[in-house]
């Protein structure tokens, strides 16, 4: 059986490997499609420092099924939740389960190929049945999830001015999520090479698309001298940025992870103490919000299929992903689509 792996710093290697029998809880999953993540991107670029099987935003077919399965039959089409909570963890039974970071995960599992395959084995119940969509477009529920819980914790309101910070794949489907909340105005934060994510940014109903490379965004006339909302996709070291933007009483809700000395920013705390600025983390870990996003793909609140930008087969996947990293002007979205 086929699978990709890949090793810092960008090698990608498509592989012959054999799967375990499938265990108890257990679905056996032909992958349809699989999008390339940022945290992929992070293990290509220096993390990954041995060869490893890769990719969690992926859709397919069950094509199997473990012993006590009863969520997923045969055949069902489903996308893959990278994690979910325990029911019996005391977060989830305190009403929290958003707090419950140990429950069942695809990611912590050792795998022989992953969602960058031709098979996978998952935790059934991480099993999300769909239809209505291609598989294309189901592999990005996991991103949007992702993208759900940043906005959720900038908790936006009604006629808060936003900016967000870097216009990815996750940046475009928060600033969608935004306008939806009821934001006055989106302010998207983007560097000047990258021309499609502008044209998406301005497409996507951007009130101004801010070039961070071209301007001090902290001189920037803001109706109201700063945003209430920052959304920070961008690396760690921008926070200090997003504060400076923001308006008194704002919040920049941020995302992402970094490593060794990346990992470590600073800021001015005069700034957040007299502004009375609030910093959120937000991890989408336990992965929530996957019948959310669905009805929001189906209402047409927020469209993935732009953000494709570059498509390939697994028998191409490792020129594909080269293609899409080295592509500084148009690269979006990889998405591998199997044949």
């Amino acid at each position: 059986m086929k699978a990709v792996y890949l090793k810092a710093h960008h090698q990608f290697e498509l592989r012959d490997v054999a799967l375990r029998e499938i265990g108890p809880g257990e679905a056996l999953v032909r992958v349809a499609a699989c999008g390339f993540c940022g945290h992929d991107k992070i293990l290509a670029d220096y993390a990954a420092e041995d060869w490893q099987p890769f990719g969690h935003e992926f859709a397919g077919v069950v094509e199997k099924v473990g012993h006590g399965v009863k969520n997923v039959r045969v055949g069902d089409r489903v996308v893959i939740e990278t994690s979910t909570f325990d029911p019996l963890s005391p977060e989830a039974q305190n009403g929290r389960p958003d707090l419950d970071t140990d429950g069942p995960s695809y990611m912590n599992m050792a795998h022989t190929a992953m969602g960058f395959s031709e098979h996978t084995i998952v935790p059934a119940i991480l099993c999300y049945p769909f239809d209505g969509i291609s598989d294309e477009e189901a592999c990005f529920a996991e991103p949007m999830g992702v993208a759900a819980d940043l906005v959720l914790t900038a908790d936006i309101k009604l006629g808060n001015d936003v900016a967000v910070m870097g216009c990815g794949a996750i940046g475009l489907m928060a600033m969608q999520m935004a306008k939806a909340s009821g934001a006055r105005h989106v302010y998207a934060i983007e560097h000047a090479h990258n021309k499609r994510k502008i044209e998406l940014a301005r497409a996507y109903g951007a009130d101004e698309v801010l070039l961070s490379d071209e301007i001090d965004l902290t001189k920037y006339p803001f109706p109201r001298g700063g945003v209430d909302r920052v959304l920070v996709t961008t690396p760690p070291k921008t926070i200090d940025l997003a504060t400076r933007i923001c308006a008194v009483g704002g919040i920049v809700a941020f995302l992402g992870i970094s490593y060794g000395p990346a990992a470590t920013v600073s800021f001015d705390s005069n700034i957040v103490h007299l502004n009375k600025l609030q910093i959120r983390g937000s991890n989408a870990i336990p992965a929530l919000y996957f019948p959310h996003c669905f009805d929001l793909m189906h209402a047409g609140m927020v469209d993935v299929k732009q953000l494709i930008s570059h498509r390939f087969t697994l028998d191409n996947a490792p020129e594909g992903i080269l293609s899409f990293l080295h592509d500084h002007d148009t690269a979006v979205k990889a998405v591998m689509v199997n044949e």
